[in-house]
């Protein structure tokens, strides 16, 4: 399945546009998003995880979302491929999420920013644009 996201041209950085039907699709699509650029695909996805994350609003919500999984990436050494968001609020996230032992990084990233951060919900989805520190 292609993930909905394009890279978008940045100086220093590496920064993406994403979008989704609507806001938990988008919040799923950018996690998608960030591990395809990260990482291969794990050789088994025999690992799950639920998890919560809060934060003041719906765009701190986003960056707070992609750092907890760049973190559970780091410290697990895990690759993550499915996303599926039980309950999203302005300020909440539930997931679960699955995956897989790393088995080839293809680029580090550091920590998702709130640099040029879009989030937005048109008449078509929802779309955001994401730059991370690499």
């Amino acid at each position: 399945m292609k993930i909905p996201y394009e890279r978008i041209e940045h100086t220093a950085d590496l920064a993406i546009r994403v979008t989704g039907e609507d806001l938990p699709d988008l919040f799923a699509n950018a996690a998608a998003a960030l591990f395809d650029l990260m990482a291969e695909p794990p050789a088994a996805v025999d690992r799950r995880h639920e998890v919560v994350v809060e934060s003041i609003d719906l765009e701190g919500l986003l960056v707070d979302w992609l750092n907890k999984l760049i973190f559970m990436h780091e410290v697990n050494g895990e690759t993550y491929t499915r996303f599926e968001i039980t309950a999203l609020s302005e300020t909440e996230l539930r997931a679960t999420i699955s995956g897989g032992a790393t088995t080839r990084k293809l680029k580090t990233i550091k920590a998702a920013t709130f640099h040029e951060l879009i989030v937005a919900e048109t008449e078509v989805g929802a779309q955001a644009q994401i730059i991370f520190d690499v």
